[in-house]
């Protein structure tokens, strides 16, 4: 017998010596004394000769562990996510006819054992990445994982935890998905209780102390396999079809694994480590998804968020639930025309499924609307959330409703106004002029206008003495507000709050004009603002039609320059850049438009024929930008290799 037979001999074993043990306990013996022993002594000796003991053995006592914490612990290699695309065409041709190997993609927590001497040392949740959290209590239950092995080398293997279907079903009442529930249960401190789940533990990859003769990843799964790893399905293709894919997720069902997609990785080890790997994925494996992870809620209710111009937007309050690694629990609803296509009628405990749109933001994609509950709908609200008022009307502007505020002393508008115009991102960045501070200085009736900040230093002796305040918290904040009247022109458009005019567009326009006082002629002589390269015919509109009334009275208290900074390279001039996705390389989208800038380009919202490169970590993913850049024929680059090929620093 090789060692996967060996491995397969053994379990049987152990279920019927434990089969046999439970039912003499209840005096309902199925076996006689020596039948159980010579079995028992089989066992031993196949145990003794490979080296191979799994947790369940009736040869160990085992006392499981109760531990106070889980301890952090940096990982011996890079644990790293897989890049991953919905389009069947782009996952086959990311192959090129090259021999993969397919497997499911299992929905679990990502887990990596360490092996030496033969022995299980430890093993580790994924985490970051790079560290994560100590569980070798928790897996030294598991039945799929082996407490010792015949290889005395150092050995490393990352594979996922999982909680079958048919072991789910004990628990489906309480716990929202088999995901969760797995990942919950290997963190719990104590073992006994993770034993009692019976969870499954699927080696999906080796990283260290194999056999190198071997350049098959097929043929190092087989010796994984012949170690005594459960390993999931696999398939070797040299040119993927649909039947592959249909073949492992029939197979897959009888398991009762869960998954997500399919994973495909090159057979050829060195070439597929040749290919290398971004600080979020080896370029070895690529996925293809097939859906969106989604999660079952019920609704809590709905708050209602005013902004700077006074609509009032409803977020959807829902029971937490984790996705794509992160706890939601609640979501956007844009406006009254989303919300009733969404959610019809909403009420209190209708249920709803949600996803992370782009794996980033929270959406709601649908509802069950035929359950309705009148005693629990939840209306518009009669009063404004900020201000109280009931001057509440509902606006429609290209058949999409809104809600909004129409008092024009809406003390919500104001705040957020404020809160613009001090923030770094938009306006003339005074420090520590916060939100709250904003609501507390309104409140206050000190401020009932924007131009009302610059006469803040009249309040001083009052504000020193406020509850939270001090004299050196309130004397900085004044001197913020001081420095803050040296600004440049792009700063002081941006802060006005002109829809559609932000820094971008301000950058654009102060190439244009000289001056405040020359934006505000041209708009007198009907100046062609589309001429602008950018400049589209909304933004004319909104900024031909805006107020400069209190803009005015701010204009007094500044000193304005219109300097631009000239970029410190020139590796993008003349480029325009679209960004969309999420960051790995930059904090934010600032810090990356900053560097744009600086380097001569132009970062611009959306893909048009004028774009020159749209930056996407998920260069395969089918969002609107991403499809739009290929029909376009537009370069689409990730964050790691934008950098490399444009940016000077």
């Amino acid at each position: 017998m090789d060692n996967q037979e060996v491995a397969i001999t053994m379990k049987n074993l152990i279920e019927k010596l434990n089969k046999a043990a439970e039912m003499y306990e209840l005096s309902c013996p199925i076996m006689t004394d020596k039948e159980w022993d010579d079995l028992y002594f089989q066992l031993k000796n196949l145990e003794n000769s490979t080296n191979l003991l799994y947790p369940n053995s009736p040869t160990q006592k085992i006392e499981y562990k109760v531990v106070n914490a889980l301890n952090k612990v940096k990982h011996n290699h890079p644990m790293l996510s897989l890049d991953k695309t919905k389009d069947f065409d782009e996952f086959k041709k990311y192959f090129n006819s090259r021999n993969c190997v397919l497997m499911p993609k299992l929905d679990g927590l990502t887990c990596s054992l360490f092996y030496q001497n033969g022995k299980l040392i430890r093993a580790e949740t994924r985490g970051n990445g790079e560290e994560g959290e100590d569980v070798t209590h928790c897996a030294m239950t598991l039945l799929s994982i082996p407490l010792s092995i015949s290889k005395k080398d150092d050995i490393v293997v990352d594979g996922e935890i999982i909680c079958t279907a048919q072991n789910f079903k004990k628990f489906e009442n309480i716990y929202a998905n088999q995901r969760n529930f797995a990942s919950g249960s290997i963190r719990l401190l104590n073992a006994n209780e993770c034993a009692e789940r019976k969870l499954t533990f699927v080696a999906w990859n080796f990283i260290k102390g194999f056999n190198s003769n071997y350049n098959s990843f097929m043929e190092r799964m087989k010796e994984l396999s012949f170690l005594g790893f459960l390993v999931p399905p696999m398939k070797l293709c040299n040119y993927i079809v649909e039947s592959d894919i249909e073949a492992i997720k029939d197979e897959v069902k009888e398991l009762g694994y869960p998954i997500d997609g399919i994973v495909g990785r090159f057979d050829d080890v060195d070439y597929g480590e040749s290919l290398g790997a971004t600080s979020h994925h080896s370029r070895a494996a690529y996925a293809y998804k097939f859906y969106d992870e989604e999660a079952i809620t019920t609704l809590t209710g709905i708050e209602w968020s005013i902004g700077r111009t006074g609509i009032i937007t409803p977020i959807a309050l829902f029971e937490p639930v984790e996705l794509e690694g992160s706890v939601v629990s609640r979501a956007s609803l844009h406006n009254l025309s989303i919300m009733k296509d969404v959610l019809g009628t909403p009420y209190v405990g209708q249920e709803i499924a949600i996803i992370k749109a782009n794996q980033i933001i929270p959406q709601i994609i649908r509802a069950d609307k035929d359950n309705y509950d009148s005693a629990k709908a939840i209306d518009y609200p009669k009063i404004c959330p900020a201000c109280g008022s009931p001057d509440l009307k509902i606006s429609k502007s290209e058949n999409t409703e809104f809600l909004y505020c129409d008092n024009p002393t809406c003390e919500g508008k104001l705040v957020n106004k404020l809160d613009h115009f001090c923030s770094k991102k938009a306006g003339l960045n005074i420090k520590g002029l916060s939100g709250k501070t904003l609501e507390k200085l309104v409140e206050w009736g000190w401020i009932t206008d924007l131009h009302d900040i610059f006469e803040l230093k009249k309040y001083r002796d009052k504000w020193i003495n406020q509850v939270g305040f001090g004299e050196k918290s309130v004397d900085n904040i004044l001197q913020a507000i001081e420095d803050s009247k040296n600004t440049t022109l792009i700063n002081f458009l941006s802060s006005l709050g002109i829809p559609l005019i932000g820094p971008s567009v301000a950058r654009d326009l102060s190439k244009v004009i000289t001056s405040y006082e020359d934006l505000k002629e041209k708009i007198s002589h009907n100046f062609d603002f589309t001429t602008i390269d950018g400049f589209a015919e909304n933004k004319t509109i909104s900024l031909t039609n805006f107020d400069f009334g209190e803009a005015d009275k701010i204009y007094s208290y500044l000193n304005i320059s219109n300097n631009i900074s000239e970029p410190s390279g020139a590796n993008l001039q003349n480029m325009q850049i679209a960004i969309t996705g999420k960051l790995k390389k930059y904090k934010n989208r600032e810090s990356l438009k900053n560097d744009i800038e600086n380097n001569g380009g132009k970062v611009v919202d959306s893909v048009t024929k004028k774009t020159s490169i749209l930056i996407n970590n998920d260069v395969t993913s089918n969002s609107s930008k991403n499809l739009s850049a290929k029909k376009l024929n537009i370069p689409i680059m990730t964050e790691e290799d934008f950098i490399k090929n444009f940016l000077t620093f």
